[in-house]
Parts: C-alpha cells; sequence; structure tokens
C-alpha cells in the first residue's frame, strides 16, 4: 500500500463539491456583511449565536489537554479585547423601533473565512494525519482561534444588545 502524502491538489480534488458551495455561500454572506446594515435582535444574535456554536464545536472535540486550555484561554482574552476594540471603531447606532444601524467592515468575512478553514484543516488532518489532532501546538492554534473568534463575536453581540437596550454608550 502506498502511503506517500498527499498534495494540496488531492486534497481540494478529493473535497465533496457540498464543501465548496458552502464556502461560496459564506464568502457571499461575509461579503454582504461590509456594507451598512439596519438589523434588528435576530441580525444581531442568530450570526454570533452560530459561529460560537461551531467554535464550541472545534473546542470541545479537541479534547482537555493544557495545550486546549491554554488556547481557550489565550483565544478568549484576545477575543474580547479585539471585540471592544471593534465596537469602539465602529460603533452600533440606535435607529428606533429596536434596530440598530451597523457599519460595514470586513471582520465578519475574516471570522466566517477563518471557522471555515479551522474545520475544513481539522477535517484534512482527521483523514490524512490523525496523529496530528492530538499535537500540542496544533491544539493551541486551533483552539486558540475558535475561542478567538468565539468570544470576539460574543463581546460585539452583548455590546450591540445593550446599545439595543439603551445600557450602553454608543461608540463607549
Amino acid at each position: 500500500m502506498d502511503q506517500t502524502t498527499p498534495t494540496i491538489f488531492d486534497i481540494v480534488s478529493h473535497t465533496p463539491s457540498w464543501v465548496w458551495i458552502i464556502l461560496a455561500l459564506l464568502i457571499w454572506r461575509g461579503i454582504k456583511q461590509m456594507q451598512p446594515r439596519e438589523v434588528g435582535i435576530r441580525g444581531l444574535v442568530l450570526f454570533p449565536l452560530l459561529l460560537m456554536a461551531l467554535s464550541a464545536y472545534t473546542i470541545l472535540s479537541s479534547g482537555l489537554s493544557m495545550a486546549v486550555i491554554a488556547g481557550v484561554g489565550l483565544g478568549a482574552l484576545g477575543g474580547i479585547a479585539a471585540g471592544l476594540s471593534l465596537e469602539r471603531r465602529y460603533p452600533s447606532v440606535p435607529a428606533g423601533r429596536g434596530r440598530l444601524l451597523l457599519a460595514g467592515e470586513w471582520t465578519s468575512l475574516a471570522v466566517i473565512l477563518s471557522a471555515f478553514t479551522i474545520r475544513y484543516v481539522k477535517t484534512v488532518a482527521a483523514n490524512v494525519s490523525p496523529e496530528l489532532l492530538s499535537n500540542g501546538t496544533f491544539q493551541l492554534v486551533t483552539v486558540g482561534i475558535s475561542a478567538f473568534f468565539g468570544v470576539m463575536l460574543l463581546t460585539r453581540m452583548i455590546s450591540r444588545l445593550g446599545v439595543l437596550n439603551g445600557t450602553e454608550r454608543v461608540g463607549a
């Protein structure tokens, strides 16, 4: 049996076509987020909660090791800082009727692409080199990135809900 390492072409060409369709839809969604928009409560919580669930799955599927704990901790701290910074830079503005005006920004596209990439890399690793999944550095990086973006979105969602409810100053 031939034990050659697959090339990038092998990996990409053996990826099911539905994965690329999902990626195209995710990119489309991220590009839409680059435009200023008015959103209600559903628009504020749906995307962050969906990506938080994906982040949680990535973290929980990584097991429990010091690398995973460190990745969660570092990613969460970075995510809080980034979320607060982004909300200062792109503040939400109350639009009345339980809605907010959100500035267009590239962050959502970056989050979408990062979440997709982490899941794709972990799936490829599981199929090509399963021992990589238990490698501490691999765990630290994949879990850290997932925690970073999940907590960043959660921080921004909480901040925006505070603006929506009038309990937080705009751009504070």
